[in-house]
């Protein structure tokens, strides 16, 4: 029996080669759908967009949230910040060793070259870090890096995000009227 899964993890299909009783080879499949991270890719309920306002670790674990999260920081030209934090997580996701060596020359030249006008903001020391770790890269090259961003974001974006239109707005399509939080 073969299976494969889509891009996304969601379909599975499997397929098994057998022979019938006549002795010709035949074959007989299945497809299943998984629900494998519904809940963060699904539009968001009351009670999740709500933990978004609860802490940051819930904005950013569920799809929509990062999206709306990314839409208001493009309107305070920070976008590259939640750009960078999700190449990050894709390229830890990747599994081909080729292809991440790939990925994670193309975050650095997006990211952290000097020459990116999408350049994230780091200290020398982590700068350092990453220059060390493009020798050799790997899925954890841009850790440190990733980690300082999301603190920024964090520490920065995310109370003006909560006091945001764009949060309210979101907020106000369950009927809340969001006071500042």
């Amino acid at each position: 029996m073969s299976c494969a899964i889509s891009c996304f993890g969601k379909i599975i299909v499997c397929v098994t080669h057998n022979s019938s009783p006549s002795g010709k080879p035949y074959v007989s499949g299945s497809v299943s759908v998984e629900k494998k991270n519904q809940e963060n890719d699904g539009p968001p309920t009351y009670e999740i967009v709500f933990g978004w306002s609860q802490s940051f670790e819930n904005l950013m674990k569920h799809r929509a949230g990062q999206k709306y999260f990314a839409e208001f920081l493009k309107g305070e030209y920070s976008d590259e910040n939640i750009l960078f934090w999700q190449a990050c997580e894709e390229l830890k996701r990747e599994k081909n060793a080729e292809k991440i060596e790939e990925k994670a020359r193309i975050i650095y030249e997006d990211f952290i070259s000097i020459l990116s006008p999408k350049e994230v903001s780091l200290d020398s020391r982590v700068r350092e870090i990453v220059n060390t770790n493009m020798g050799r890269p790997s899925a954890s090259t841009f850790d440190e890096a990733q980690n300082q961003i999301y603190t920024l974001m964090q520490r920065d974006s995310y109370p003006r995000f909560l006091a945001s239109n764009i949060y309210k707005t979101v907020m106000g399509t369950f009927g809340i009227k969001e006071e500042a939080v």
